[in-house]
Order: structure tokens, then sequence, then C-alpha cells
């Protein structure tokens, strides 16, 4: 009996150390997750008229296209630089 409580607690703490590795990847990934921002406010992305800059464009979801229509594909941190831009 001894051996197996001893069991049950080593496979429910290996299992809730690759759990909380898991939730530290996903948060992680979802910070650096990309995205078309704008670098300034009004027509700065080729049709698609719209808001300030740091604001998302959620129309373009490949790098390639953002860049092209005159965007920045970066992440929402790094897009708060482009808020002060007018």
């Amino acid at each position: 009996m001894k051996r197996s409580t001893f069991g049950a607690l080593a496979a429910g703490a290996v299992l809730s150390l690759i759990g909380s590795a898991a939730l530290v990847h996903t948060a992680r990934a979802a910070d650096e997750e990309k995205a078309c921002y704008r670098m300034k406010c009004g027509k700065s992305i080729k049709g698609h008229e719209g808001k300030c800059g740091g604001t998302k464009v959620d129309a373009l979801t490949d790098e390639a296209a953002c860049t092209a229509a005159g965007g920045a594909w970066t992440t929402e941190a790094d897009a708060a630089q482009y808020k002060k831009k007018r």
C-alpha cells in the first residue's frame, strides 16, 4: 500500500511540473505573438483606413502582406512605441 501511495504522489508531482512548464510556455508565446500594427495615424496602411499608430490591423494576418501595405510586423509590446506617432 505504501508503494502505491508513493507512486501516486510521484506521478502527481511529475504531472504538475509538466503542467507548469506548459503554462509558462503558453504565456510566453502569447506575449511574443506577432501581428500587423500601424506605425502612424490615418492611411498609414494601404487599403486600411483607421486609427492611430500602435493599433492592430486584424485584416492583415501575415508578415509579407503587412510590410507590403506599410505596416510593422511586431509584438504588441513593441508596437507601443508607435502610439506616440500621430
